[in-house]
């Protein structure tokens, strides 16, 4: 179902209701809702997918998954992302997969500042999907999980002055998963990515400030929220180092982060399975999420299976 803006949300997720459950798993991926407006930028319109939780108790925890896509492409349905659904949604989390700006039309920090609204936004309107205002957790994945990073970390405060209601909105969550996410751009090559991400804010104020400014691990603080990182350390798009770094920074301030390493693991969830003696991340990372967001919904269903090894 998509969201039209003649459609009512509370009609909408009326009828989302009629949805069979089987739309959570991994081969008919559907969201509940697909295309619901968040908020409108630089002539943008901004939109999420939502995918209903399985029945339990209410109001339900919320997961907002944030695609990848170096920076310049990728969606809502990108599958290394998008398949945590598959998972969260039978475990009682109401689950919001959003689109943002991409680069280089629309540099940083255009995406942060996307990915917040989107928080407010679901935020604001939490009590219409049943779900709980002050149990948001982030879960993105590569560019996404820079996202999540920064947003996580920026514990943005709402605008008690603004005239949307949303924006009024805080941009805190309770708990980020970032998987396989950028935490420095400090210290080391642009690749073409970054160029789109990060050239234009470069021409304006240089590298060195804006390197400071975009790079998450200079946000780390104490007040950061619990993260668990989880990354494959075969790598060959994102290092390992840059979780582990940002593990040591958050831990070294006083905050809590976990992290889950995938043993010979390559960049994106899609080849994981795949892997001999890959842990049960997913169940892990349910879990973990449960554990924070003081929920006790199920653990298990919509996991995909293992391929068995020769």
């Amino acid at each position: 179902m998509r969201l039209s803006s003649s459609l009512p949300l509370r009609t909408a997720l009326f009828a989302a209701v009629c949805l069979p459950f089987t739309a959570f798993s991994a081969d008919t991926r559907t969201p509940s809702i697909a295309g619901i407006v968040y908020g409108e930028a630089a002539g943008e319109t901004l939109t999420m997918d939502y995918y209903m939780p399985a029945p339990g108790p209410v109001p339900h925890p919320i997961a907002v998954i944030i695609h990848g896509g170096g920076y310049i492409g990728g969606t809502s349905k990108n599958g290394s992302e998008a398949y945590c659904a598959d998972f969260l949604a039978p475990a009682g989390y109401a689950v919001f997969a959003i689109n943002y700006r991409l680069a280089p039309k629309y540099p940083y920090p255009a995406m942060v500042q996307d990915v917040q609204r989107a928080i407010r936004f679901i935020r604001a309107h939490a009590p219409e999907w049943r779900a709980d205002p002050q149990r948001i957790a982030l879960v993105g994945g590569s560019a996404g999980g820079y996202l999540s990073n920064m947003a996580g970390l920026l514990n943005s405060p709402g605008d008690p002055s603004a005239k949307d209601p949303v924006d009024r909105e805080s941009a805190r969550v309770q708990a980020v998963v970032t998987l396989f996410g950028p935490s420095d751009f400090r210290g080391k090559p642009m690749n073409p990515n970054v160029h789109a991400l990060l050239d234009a804010p470069i021409q304006e104020r240089g590298q060195d400030a804006v390197f400071a400014e975009a790079s998450p691990v200079t946000h780390v603080s104490k007040s950061a929220p619990p993260f668990l990182l989880i990354h494959g350390d075969k790598d060959e798009a994102v290092p390992f180092a840059e979780s582990t770094n940002l593990q040591a920074a958050l831990r070294a301030a006083g905050a809590r982060c976990d992290l889950i390493r995938i043993p010979n693991g390559p960049h994106a969830t899609g080849g994981w399975y795949k892997v001999p003696g890959v842990p049960d991340w997913e169940r892990q990372m349910t879990i973990w999420l449960n554990q924070r967001l003081n929920h006790d919904g199920p653990v298990g269903a919509g996991i995909k299976a293992r391929e068995p090894q020769p």
